[in-house]
């Protein structure tokens, strides 16, 4: 297997937005340059319209081009906020994360990796991107509680700041890596995964992501067992 990259969904039409939104401000600009008699809320929800539509376009092409990078080692998220790397060996499963709606699993917009030990990945996850994941996924946890753990009056305890988080091999984490790692830790006792990653990090549609990336894995393990053999 080589390596393979992931290119975010979030990208996409980077470009033609930004381009979008100069030619609706250029038509504007021509319009009132025109004497065109408009309402004053016309003009400015034209003007308002362009930015939001250029700047748009400005968020897409900020983000890196590619959101994960696969190796025969490993994992890779890309963010412009930083990084973090999960080893294959480390990871037990991954699926569409789920939560119970009355009688029925509803599917939440991500990608679960659930891992073996997160100590590798504390300790590879920049502090930035930890940061923003913690903040991120405020909603993501606030759904799987009210869902997942509908009888709590209380979940103060699922925000409080840590000062500290000990691994199980005693590894004492502070600061951004020990809420990272909490937060981890809640995610998989109400979803049964550790890591996310967003829809909109993806090239395709979740389910088909998921297969491509089992087949993906089997083709590391074919591969992997024919090296062994040799």
């Amino acid at each position: 297997m080589t390596e393979l990259k992931v290119q975010p969904a979030a990208r996409r039409d980077a470009l033609s937005f930004c381009i979008g939104g100069v030619a609706l401000f250029a038509v504007t600009m021509f319009l009132y340059l025109a004497d065109f008699d408009f309402p004053q809320a016309a003009w400015a929800l034209l003007y308002i319209a362009s930015a939001a539509i250029f700047l748009l376009g400005v968020a897409k092409m900020v983000e890196p081009p590619v959101s994960l990078v696969i190796t025969p080692q490993n994992i890779r998220y890309e963010h412009r906020r930083g990084t973090w790397q999960l080893e294959w060996d480390n990871l037990l499963r991954f699926d569409i994360p789920r939560t119970h709606r009355g009688l029925e699993l509803e599917e939440l917009p991500y990608i679960g990796f659930r891992v073996h030990d997160m100590e590798p990945v504390l300790d590879s996850i920049s502090p930035r991107l930890a940061v923003y994941l913690v903040s991120e996924q405020r909603h993501l946890l606030a759904a799987a509680l009210r869902r997942e753990q509908p009888e709590l009056n209380d979940y103060t305890p699922y925000y409080d700041i840590p000062t500290s988080y000990k691994a199980p091999s005693g590894k004492l984490y502070r600061g951004v890596q020990a809420l990272f790692a909490v937060r981890c830790e809640q995610l998989r006792q109400l979803l049964g995964y550790d890591l996310y990653v967003p829809a909109s990090a993806l090239d395709r549609p979740l389910d088909e992501f998921c297969q491509w990336m089992q087949q993906v894995k089997q083709h590391r393990q074919t591969v992997k067992s024919e090296s062994d053999k040799r």
